[in-house]
């Protein structure tokens, strides 16, 4: 493989803190309003836990990056190694309690109800399976001495992790990256001068059967098997064998010598040295595992075969940028970029104030969905693409009662459309599951999914009545279809994803039925996710008709495909059997606190679990919005004003976006730093249960702070934080097509830039001004804070 780099090179890349292309400004023919160095994140000493460590990955292969400087650990995930293996969660004797539930519940019965539920209606087995660590490549180094000059970088806008440090009179620096374009992991160790770098490759996992190996290259062979203990109640323990995998360990090394033991690549005295990794499972899709992994790698590493590290570098940085460039964020002072970052965030953590740390907190939940969630993997989970526990939290699922949801919030508008493949696949998955589930439980046609899904594509309700037994998830689901449609306007991907929609809607369509006591249509039993009620003498239930998310979600589902029936031309009696039904479904009401009520009756809460699911219908949902219906959105705002503060995590994200489109900038910017002092590991990634959420949610809110177009209108820097009163935007998308730049200075627009990418007409909003603007394909207008058209 082998090329070198020379030393001036290498010590002009260490003297501007590792890569060129890091500190350098952007050539600036797409129009950046910042330097690249505006995406990096840096420490001065090695990551000792893993929320310290530095994410890369390309959808299918996920690696965390320790950055030791003796004894390296990358850890490894594979998007597709699960625990167990294809199964049907489905009860077959769940039908014959469906009535027993339905009317238990509709007797005002609700424990009893709860009760039948749990023992009856959930998933044979009650827990479902749990993603798993593929396994570590193990770098141990043999320059020895201590480390000075120490530096571990990510720089986001490239995806690769830098490690630099002088050991004596020498200096190292290490480049990792995974390519989308090659498929493969990449490793580079070079010293800058001749002959200096020693080192031993190993390959372990908790799931290794076979080490092999051959003049520079390790072969690292294995299987899923219940061997392990599962130590999380969610997972369920399958006996036996599951998916097969193998990871694949090549050396390139630059002079000295090399050599290869049964377990080891050992390089000795080189200039440098490049490792390249592919890794596979068996998995083909979600009730087939009879691949190849052997031959998937073989196919991999055939791809890079020839290609030189130079080679391989620019192709992923050329992709990677093309994702990551399209969207600049400039807030706040930059003077402080000289200060690691995890040092930084401290200094939040004790009272401060950092809008330009803010900034790459928003840069970092773009990176890791790029980085997470690409077409030919699986949809980003609760922990993104990493995980290093066997049985981690949550099984480290598909959550879909908010979790997998937010994760995608900032798909669109952050300018990561292809990111949303992979969910889309899903989706399409569980629709089949989900139709034998609808069928096996309700009776129903169409097809449901409820709280959790894994990679079997199990749609039954699991775990316990109290968090599962929840028909709307796949519902909920179905609304980025219809987000990804508003923002691309691509017809055809409409036409393909329809059967989708028009099956989830189908399913409530034939599920619903009218309330024996307020003649409504109502979902005969369902939750508020994971939050109960009090009633009666002091009863706690979590089953009832139609909570108000419910309510929410169907308004939103049937509305879309009513739209698209319309824009495709098809389907006339159903959309009219939506339109009828959407005229029964219960009304929004107002409780006795005057705050939205949760469910269809003024019960109380029980005083743990969610308690946001009835915002649903304001963010991200828009059957009640700012201007459309003020009424409801006054009931909103007092909620969220006297309600106990969220104060961290998905909770405090999903708050950040309901204040946004509360068009609130004060409580934005609270709760933008409150997530920083609360919630963000040294590595910006939430640390609370490992989960990615909070990182995507916190991307999310600060996009719909700056620019929002849900409402029949793009509205300009709606809610725009106090602490940020100057700054630039570029690339935002917003429905319709369009792409939105922006300046502003004293907390007041300066200019904007709409760039449509198609002929159309916009509504255009900025404070308690409007205008109409026309525009034609490919053409930009820039206006003023007056909203006038002015010259570029």
């Amino acid at each position: 493989m082998g090329i070198s780099r020379n030393s001036r090179l290498f010590v002009a890349m260490l003297a501007l803190g590792g890569g060129l292309a890091t500190w350098a400004a952007e050539s600036g023919e797409n129009g950046e309003i910042m330097p690249a160095q505006d995406m990096v994140l840096w420490y001065r000493q090695p990551a000792a836990t893993w929320v310290e460590t530095l994410p890369i990955g390309n959808g299918m292969i996920g690696a965390r990056v320790f950055g030791g400087v003796n004894q390296e650990r990358i850890a490894l995930n594979e998007s597709t190694f699960w625990s167990g293996r294809p199964h049907d969660y489905d009860s077959p004797e769940a039908s014959q309690y469906f009535p027993q539930i339905r009317d238990l519940v509709f007797a005002g019965k609700f424990q009893e109800a709860d009760k039948i539920a749990n023992e009856h209606f959930m998933g044979k087995p009650v827990g479902q399976q749990a993603f798993q660590p593929l396994g570590d490549l193990l770098l141990s180094f043999e320059n020895g001495g201590e480390a000075k000059e120490y530096r571990r970088e990510l720089d986001m806008r490239t995806g690769v992790v830098r490690t630099t440090y002088r050991s004596g009179d020498d200096r190292f620096m290490r480049e990792v990256f995974v390519s989308y374009p090659d498929r493969v992991m990449v490793v580079r160790i070079s010293g800058d001068k001749p002959g200096r770098v020693s080192l031993r490759a190993q390959l372990k996992s908790h799931f290794v059967e076979d080490i092999s190996a051959t003049p520079g290259k390790l072969v690292m062979a294995g299987g899923w098997s219940s061997k392990l203990p599962v130590t999380d109640w969610v997972i369920s323990r399958v006996d036996g064998k599951g998916l097969r995998f193998q990871t694949v360990l090549q050396a390139f090394p630059e002079g000295g010598q090399s050599e290869t033991t049964n377990s080891a690549l050992r390089v000795r005295g080189a200039d440098s040295v490049t490792f390249i990794l592919a890794a596979a499972t068996s998995f083909v899709n979600y009730h087939d595992i009879s691949g190849d992994p052997a031959a998937a790698c073989e196919k991999i590493l055939s791809g890079v075969r020839g290609k030189d590290y130079a080679t391989l570098f620019r192709r992923h940085e050329a992709d990677f940028r093309s994702l990551m460039g399209r969207v600049q964020l400039k807030v706040g002072d930059d003077s402080r970029k000289g200060e690691p970052t995890d040092e930084r965030l401290k200094a939040v953590h004790e009272g401060g104030s950092d809008p330009d740390l803010e900034a790459q907190c928003f840069q970092f939940g773009r990176y890791i969905l790029a980085a997470s969630s690409r077409a030919g993997g699986q949809p980003a989970n609760l922990q993104g693409i990493w995980n290093e526990a066997t049985s981690p939290n949550w099984g480290s699922k598909y959550t879909i009662n908010i979790n997998t949801e937010m994760n995608y919030w900032l798909a669109e508008v952050c300018n990561l459309a292809e990111c949303h493949q992979p969910l889309f696949g899903m989706l399409k998955d569980i629709s089949e599951t989900g139709a034998r589930t609808a069928k096996t439980y309700y009776g129903c046609e169409g097809w449901v999914a409820h709280h959790n899904i894994d990679l079997w594509r199990g749609t039954a309700p699991v775990d316990a009545a109290c968090y599962g037994m929840w028909p709307v998830g796949g519902a909920w689901l179905c609304r980025h279809l219809w987000e990804h449609y508003e923002y691309g306007g691509d017809r055809k991907f409409l036409a393909e994803y329809y059967p989708v929609m028009k099956g989830s809607a189908l399913f409530l369509l034939t599920l619903m039925v009218e309330h024996p006591k307020y003649h409504w249509l109502v979902t005969p039993f369902s939750m508020s996710p994971e939050h109960g009620f009090v009633y009666g003498n002091g009863k706690n239930a979590s089953l009832s008709p139609s909570p108000t998310m419910d309510i929410a979600i169907t308004r939103d589902l049937f509305t879309h495909c009513i739209e698209a029936s319309r824009i495709l031309g098809v389907d006339g009696e159903f959309r009219g059997k939506l339109e009828s039904a959407l005229k029964r479904l219960p009304p929004y009401q107002v409780n006795s606190k005057g705050y939205l009520q949760e469910w269809i009756e003024d019960w109380q809460p029980v005083d743990h679990g969610h308690n946001m699911s009835p915002d649903f219908a304001f963010f991200p949902g828009t059957s009640i919005t700012l201007r459309g219906t003020p009424e409801l959105a006054a009931v909103i705002r007092k909620g969220m004003e006297e309600k106990p503060a969220r104060r961290g995590g998905w909770p405090l994200a999903w708050s950040i976006c309901m204040w946004a489109r509360l068009e609130r900038g004060d409580k934005v910017g609270e709760g933008v730093t409150m997530m920083l002092r609360n919630s963000l590991a040294p590595n910006l990634h939430n640390k609370g249960c490992n989960q990615s959420d909070a990182s995507f949610g916190l991307t999310a809110g600060i996009a719909e702070a700056l620019l929002q177009s849900h409402a029949g209108e793009i509205c300009l820097l709606p809610a725009l934080p106090a602490s940020w009163p100057d700054g630039a935007v570029k690339g935002l998308r917003a429905r319709g097509g369009l792409e939105v730049s922006m300046r502003w200075r004293g907390g007041k627009l300066q200019s904007a830039e709409i760039f449509s990418d198609k002929a159309t007409e916009c509504l255009v909003r900025y404070g308690t001004k409007t205008t109409r603007l026309t525009l034609n394909a490919g053409q930009s207008l820039h206006v003023n804070a007056a909203l006038e058209v002015t010259p570029p």
